[in-house]
């Protein structure tokens, strides 16, 4: 046989290798022919079969034996190292081509690029490579140009990006997209559709699959659901959504960032092909939009299916639970993971510790906590426990663990931190060492953003320093959003301020005139003052705009079960039934000191119809359902989707005096633990 017969012999077996051994015997008899050295070809196979197959030594050893000058076996060995990930191999060997003086050409570059992406703190090396391909001739290579930025995107040089994108002086569809995705991965949307269209004006390319991804993720982040609708058309009209399931997995998501949770379902139960991704963005979806009884049903759905649920469904289903705030579905989920054998790792157990601390059993979160070593302990750790303080009212708790992370363990606070802090500080009218704290993140160069703000707006107006509030507001370094503006409105609610609501107010209606809870909160510092004409005006706004006020809803655990009960609600098994417990204990609360507090009732109505609109609000009735059906040994839990008002904040503190029971409220800003005739709150909130 001629060398020629013998190198495609080998060759065909190459190509039909599938496993270790097999490439071993055949290396073994080219090692015995001498044919390693002789066949640079057949070297190079067997060097991308082993990396391959997860054998990157003996790809080197290989290397290492014949390489030689020959820049074809270097580049053969870059490109074993950066298609297996392994980045740092890959840049050492660049330095080591260097060093030996063999020069990179264009098909070097893009692995050594390749590797700069994926490798930490590597933009030095990125201008490294780049001044070589300028010395060496190749920098105004297509192929090396589209993976230089293809890299400077994605080590975030968003600048030196777009830099090299307008020197281009040939652009196909990927250099595109590259820029497009770039800008969508640094939060910057809008370029990234302007860019989009740009490209339809002066190019005329179609978008494929990954840019309809990167597409679908720049709208995601922009909200609108109109641009989401055309991405779908889109991808259906060019065939991508039936095709590729990654694509119609980015149809859910971008659909579930612009709150259409029903069109995100529909894509998903159009999909011919699903994977474990496509439940995870379906399952987020729901959890995203606060539709937690829909993810729940769908979890139990994707049990019954072939995929098994991996970390991240069970990331979403900590988020679920720790959203409707219900203790027995954390410990069931609690329970899957550790019956599933599914990895705990760091994120999972600060998820935890964050479900637990929301579903009201703070003590669990915090033998989680200890139970993780301090090494192991990051800030999202300290950040997650802290957070959980803080919506307990346990301010000062939360204070000293503040300070402890910092003297004792060295963490160093993030923005994250603050914004729990702060909001700690807030719940139990820590003024003072809140203000320090928000003077501390200039200490350790966090800039304060909108929640922080909102969260010191919050804490000044809590405790009735309105005009410092406005004040700070008015002193923002950015323009104040919905969540600043709502925090002082909802303060000028609780202290009755309707001049300077009015102006909370009409920043509001202009920011989010869709938000119903807005016109609510105005409308109830109306009635407060009794400026009913004014009420008439909000209510007929309201309904003229097709708003409507979102109903109160309280739930109360019974066991496994969860009861929801609505003001005046006949719709519940129990409804009459806890009615009728509710009366009784109004008769038992008055006789021991309680009086209505008829300022909640915010109807111009006779006294005797407000105090008889008090009796039922749906927190009193779960908490009478309680009464009746839960052992006096446990605690009554329960939880409601709005504020909980003044008045059944009072009765409850009667309730628990009265019948010596431990009631553990969690409304929409915090926890309240009602027992022997007080609150954890200590009447703050």
């Amino acid at each position: 046989m001629t060398f020629s017969e013998i190198e495609k012999l080998y060759d065909g077996l190459l190509q039909t290798c599938r496993s270790l051994n097999p490439l071993r015997q055949i290396h073994s008899s080219l090692v015995t022919w001498g044919l390693t050295v002789q066949s640079p070809h057949l070297s190079a196979q067997i060097i991308i079969k082993y990396s391959k197959l997860g054998d990157i030594k003996s790809a080197r050893s290989l290397f290492d034996n014949i390489h030689g000058h020959r820049s074809f076996m270097w580049n053969t060995m870059l490109r074993a190292y950066a298609n297996g990930s392994h980045s740092s191999e890959t840049l050492q060997l660049y330095s080591l081509m260097r060093k030996t003086g063999i020069v990179p050409n264009n098909y070097a570059y893009p692995f050594a690029l390749k590797a700069c992406a994926s490798h930490s703190s590597s933009l030095h090396l990125v201008k490294a490579i780049h001044g070589d391909a300028i010395r060496t001739g190749f920098d105004s290579d297509r192929f090396f140009e589209a993976a230089l930025l293809d890299t400077y995107a994605k080590c975030g040089q968003i600048e030196d990006a777009r830099i090299l994108f307008d020197k281009m002086t040939t652009r196909d569809l990927v250099c595109w997209t590259a820029m497009i995705t770039a800008y969508d991965h640094a939060e910057q949307p809008q370029e990234s559709l302007l860019l989009f269209l740009e490209m339809l004006r002066k190019e005329g390319l179609f978008i494929d699959p990954v840019a309809t991804v990167s597409l679908a993720s720049a709208v995601g982040q922009l909200g609108d659901g109109k641009r989401a609708r055309s991405i779908h058309s889109q991808a259906i009209r060019r065939g991508f959504i039936f095709e590729h399931t990654f694509v119609a997995n980015s149809i859910i998501g971008v659909y579930a960032k612009c709150g259409k949770v029903d069109k995100a379902r529909l894509v998903f139960e159009g999909m011919k092909v699903r994977d474990i991704i496509s439940w995870n963005s379906m399952l987020s979806a729901y959890t995203q939009n606060g539709q937690a009884t829909e993810s729940l049903l769908l979890f139990h759905q994707m049990q019954t299916s072939k995929y098994e649920p991996n970390s991240v469904t069970v990331l979403t289903m900590v988020s679920t639970c720790a959203y409707l705030g219900s203790r027995h579905l954390a410990r069931r989920i609690h329970d899957f993971v550790i019956h599933n054998k599914i990895t705990i790792d760091a994120t999972l157990l600060n998820a935890l510790i964050d479900m637990y601390a929301k579903c009201g059993a703070l003590d669990t979160a915090v033998e989680i906590f200890n139970k993780i070593q301090p090494p192991d302990r990051s800030v999202c750790t300290w950040n997650a426990l802290i957070g959980g303080y803080g919506m307990h009212g346990r301010g000062t708790e939360a204070l000293q663990l503040f300070q402890y992370m910092q003297e004792e363990e060295s963490i160093k606070p993030n923005h994250i931190t603050f914004t729990s802090i702060l909001s700690a500080c807030s719940h139990s009218g820590l003024i003072n060492e809140g203000k320090q704290c928000f003077k501390d993140m200039k200490k350790l160069s966090i800039k304060p953003d909108m929640k922080h703000y909102a969260c010191m707006v919050d804490m000044l107006g809590r405790t009735g320093l309105l005009t410092e509030a406005y004040n700070l507001i008015k002193e923002m370094p950015l323009e104040p959003n919905d969540e600043v503006w709502g925090a002082l409105l909802l303060a000028c609610r609780i202290h009755g301020n309707t001049k300077l609501g009015e102006i909370a107010a009409t920043r509001l209606f202009q920011l989010k005139p869709e938000h119903s809870g807005y016109y609510v909160l105005m409308s109830n510092i109306y009635a407060a003052s009794s400026k009913w004409k004014e009420v008439r005006r909000l209510r007929e706004g309201m309904k003229s705009k097709g708003l409507t006020k979102v109903a109160a809803l309280s739930m109360v655990e019974l066991g496994e079960e969860v009861h929801g009960f609505h003001t005046a609600d006949w719709s519940n098994l129990y409804s009459l039934e806890a009615q009728r417990k509710a009366e009784s204990m109004m008769v038992e609360m008055r006789m021991v000191g309680y009086v209505p507090d008829r300022s909640c009732v915010l109807h111009d109505v006779e006294d005797e119809d407000k105090d008889h609109i008090l009796n039922y609000h749906s927190e009193k009735l779960a908490v009478a359902f309680g009464i009746m059906k839960i052992s006096p040994k446990l605690d009554i839990r329960v939880t409601k989707n709005l504020r909980i008002c003044n008045d059944c904040h009072s009765a409850f503190k009667y309730v628990s005096y009265i019948y010596n029971r431990r009631i553990i409220v969690r409304d929409a800003n915090r926890f309240h633990h009602f027992e022997n005739g007080s609150c954890s709150c200590s009447d703050y909130w």
